[in-house]
Order: C-alpha cells, then structure tokens, then sequence
C-alpha cells in the first residue's frame, strides 16, 4: 500500500453509494479522513442514500424517501470524506485512474463534465441490477425494484390504478397485480401492497382490499427458498389470509402487455406486472478488465480484493466473494454488504499503517422477512448459536426486522443521531398520513 503523509495522503476512492458503500465511506471517513491519514472519496450518479432492503415501502408509500434518504454532500462534510458525482464508466488500471461521465440536470443541462479521478486504493461497490433471465417481453412490461426511482414510478402507478378504479362506473373493478419472485423481495412487497390498500380504504378510498388481487409466482418449489421450511411455511399462512394468491413450480415463460405467460400455457391478466426474480451484477463490470464470474460480478479474494489487481477491492452486490478459503460464494444481501464494509474499514486502516490483515469471514446473522406492518418471520439460528435454531414471527418478529434499519442508520450517523431520527419518526407519525398519499 503506498505511504501516506500530510502532503500527499494516501487516496481510497469508493465507488457506489449503496449499503457497503456509504458505510465504509462513513466508517474510513471518520477513522482515517478526520485525522488526514488519507483522503477518502465517495462516488456516485445519485446524489442521495436510500436503504435499498426497504424499497418494497419506498413503493407503498410506506417510507417517505424525502425524509428518509441521505444526502451524499451534506453526509460527506459532517463525516470526513468528499463526495465526487458521477458515474464511472470506464478504469485505467495502469494509470490509476477512474473515468467518470458527465452529469446532467433534469433540463438537460450539463452540471459537470466528463473526468477523470486519480485513486491509489480502488473499492468497488456498485451493487446490482434486476435479472430477468432473458424472460422475453420482461424488461419491457414488467416494473422492477432496483431503484429508488423504480419504487417511485410503482408507488404512482399503484395509487393511479386505485384512484381510477374507485371512480370507475363499475363497481369492484379488481386491480391485478402479478409479482414475480417469491424471494424476500417478492413477499415483503406483495405484503406491504395489501397493507397499502387497507390503509388506503381507511382514508376513505372507495376501492376495497376485496378489489385487490395478488399473484406471486414462483419458479422454485416453495417462497422463501432460502429461509428454513417453517418460516416459510408460515410466510406463505400469512399470505394466504391476506387473499394473496402463490403460485410455487410455475415458471414464467413471457411477459405481454396486460399479460403474464406462464410455462404451462396458462396466461395471468395484469394491470401490473412486477418483476422481484433475482439480480445480477451490472454488464460494465465486465468491460473493466477485471476477473468477472458468469453474472458479471467481481471475482476476489478472502481479503475482498480483486483477483486480477491487489490495489483494486470489490464489496456487496457487484462481488463474488468466497465464504472462507475455496468456499461457496457469498450470497449478494445486505448483511453480507454490512459485514464486508465493516471489515474494510478495520482492514484499510491496517494496511495504511503496515499491520498484517486476517482474512474476511462472515457471520451469518440469520434471515428476516416482514409481512407488512404488524407483522414478520425470521431465523436468528446463527445468532443464538451454531447448533441451535431459534425462529421468530409476528410482533416480535417486526420489531427486531425494524432494528435492522436502524442499525444501518447508526453505521452510516451514529448512535445519537440515529436516537434523535427514530423519534422523529414517531413524532411524524402522529402528524402525517400512514402512507404517502400523492
């Protein structure tokens, strides 16, 4: 690792704003910013933070992005670090150097020119895009949730479809909704749409939670594949009592305007089509001349650096990185992007000042997946013990699956100020509607 000194400090450039990203450049940024040991950059095109696990609110109107988002600017000056804006779309390995495109205004209006940014440590951490599988007709009809925008443009055309049902001359008129994916992603929104419609008939809609009809379609044998059986199978009761329809072992083979095709002929009429399937790491990942694996995402090592260049290190989504020396690649979740970033913040800061750096090993911290407002199923196996499983549902179940944004609020402002966010929410609460309205 290059030497660092007051005149020429040692430059850890993060690329992607996202969970890891902002953590890390919180964590480096208080540690090693502050006390000038090195000058530590964040870039990213969006000029704000969102939780990306919480999107599925951000589309019901659950979570108020106005409130809730991060500004990267004001973010970077109370905490040690400086916030460049822009895409990368390009790496000069040999030169050092990140290429970043120009930045445009929603006028069209150029705000800063195309550039380039000098790094002497390279941290990839752009997280990952919606994959649909080559599915034909699916990038072009279906709605995803990648993006905070992705969730902003399904909010508005759930809360347009209600509006126009209610005042449509027929009455009971069913919006149907088709969401593709029953993974958490998938359940959490079809569960939070539910709650949507409820709150909204509560505010004197007139469209009913009898209206709303649900579809989860799922590939695999069973929702939740990933969580113990039992969860799922509680997930899937829940479900259920909510008149949300699953469907486990059908295959989606076309999406149509209108329509969702399934590999077995039988074809679904849709107002919405959702698709919550799986991600990939995005296809210029794959122009940098880095190792990539089949889904574009980086290949490292147990030191989370990348195998093709030891000054270059990849986290989150957008990485491959083993469990263990020759283990299975780690699964792209927001704990394992919590956990690396937490690490890298610890292992940099060691790597500037000469010391040894053990290698990453993650510590499973369980599964959770919320069921709307009141209510959730998890596992905390791996915190309880190795040998041990200890499942959680309902109220409990919620309130520990709240606890994690919060603890992603206290990496990224720390304890006290994320005290004060909470019971601004509360306070808010009292004040605003349930659910964003307009």
């Amino acid at each position: 690792m290059t030497a660092s000194n007051a005149a020429n400090p040692h430059r850890i450039v993060i690329v992607g704003g996202g969970a890891g990203g902002i953590e890390l450049a919180t964590g480096l940024g208080r540690s090693l910013g502050r006390a000038q040991r090195a000058e530590v950059i964040l870039v990213d095109g969006a000029s704000t933070h969102i939780w990306k696990p919480l999107l599925h609110e951000v589309a019901t109107g659950a979570l108020n992005t106005g409130e809730d988002e991060v500004n990267y600017f004001a973010h970077a000056w109370r905490n040690g670090y400086r916030f460049e804006y822009g895409w990368m779309t390009g790496l000069d390995r040999d030169s050092k150097e990140i290429v970043l495109a120009e930045v445009r205004d929603e006028d069209g209006v150029v705000m800063a020119e195309p550039r380039r940014l000098r790094y002497d440590t390279l941290v990839i951490a752009v997280g990952a895009i919606a994959n649909d599988f080559g599915t034909p007709g699916a990038a072009e009809h279906c709605m995803f949730l990648n993006t905070p925008e992705d969730a902003e443009r399904l909010r508005k055309r759930i809360l347009a479809l209600t509006f126009a049902a209610s005042a449509n001359a027929h009455p009971g008129t069913p919006l149907r909704i088709a969401i593709i994916g029953a993974g958490p992603t998938g359940v959490e929104l079809a569960a939070e749409i539910h709650h949507t419609i409820c709150e909204l008939h509560h505010y004197g809609s007139n469209f009913t939670p009898a209206q709303l009809e649900i579809t989860l379609i799922e590939a695999g044998d069973r929702i939740l594949a990933a969580a113990p059986p039992a969860l799922a199978d509680y997930a899937r009761a829940e479900l259920e009592k909510r008149r949300i329809q699953l469907f486990t072992h059908r295959r989606v083979a076309e999406v149509q305007p209108g329509n969702v095709v399934l590999a077995d002929g039988t074809v679904l009429a849709v107002d919405v089509a959702v698709w919550a399937a799986g991600v990939k790491a995005s296809p210029w990942l794959a122009e940098l001349g880095l190792a990539v694996n089949r889904q574009n995402q980086i290949e490292v090592t147990t030191t989370l650096q990348t195998v093709t260049d030891p000054a270059i290190f990849a986290i989150g989504d957008c990485s491959s990185a083993p469990d263990g020396e020759g283990g299975k690649p780690l699964s792209a979740t927001a704990q394992v992007a919590h956990q690396e970033a937490e690490w890298l913040v610890k292992a940099l800061g060691d790597r500037l000042a000469g010391r040894p750096v053990k290698p990453f090993v993650f510590k499973p911290q369980g599964i959770m997946v919320s069921l709307g407002k009141h209510t959730a199923v998890g596992s905390l196996a791996a915190i309880v013990g190795p040998k041990r499983n200890y499942y959680v549902e309902g109220r409990g179940a919620k309130l520990i699956y709240a606890s994690l944004y919060r603890i992603h609020q206290a990496a990224v402002h720390g304890w006290v100020l994320t005290a004060l966010l909470w019971m601004g929410d509360k306070l808010r609460r009292v004040a605003r509607p349930a659910i964003k309205l307009h």
